[in-house]
């Protein structure tokens, strides 16, 4: 790695940078979910609640994408 990796991650994350990662992945990854919950038969007799269910559970496991993503986001602004 070069001086700049270890630079970028001396310094905490904003906490900007981490909300707008998580306004973007959260939303995106509700519906992934919400999709996947449609398109497989076994989920069908739970319904809209089912689908509810999945959106929100989808929601929050948006939140491994988004700190990755927001730690790539901070190393390209320290460098």
């Amino acid at each position: 790695m070069s001086s700049h990796g270890r630079e970028a991650a001396d310094t905490p994350i904003p906490l900007w940078i981490r909300l707008f990662c998580f306004a973007l992945m959260g939303p995106a990854m509700g519906i992934n979910a919400v999709l996947v919950a449609l398109a497989l038969p076994f989920m069908a007799p739970y319904g809209t609640d089912g689908l509810v269910l999945a959106g929100i559970a989808g929601f929050f496991t948006g939140i491994l994408p988004a700190r990755w993503l927001a730690r790539r986001i901070h190393q390209g602004i320290a460098e």
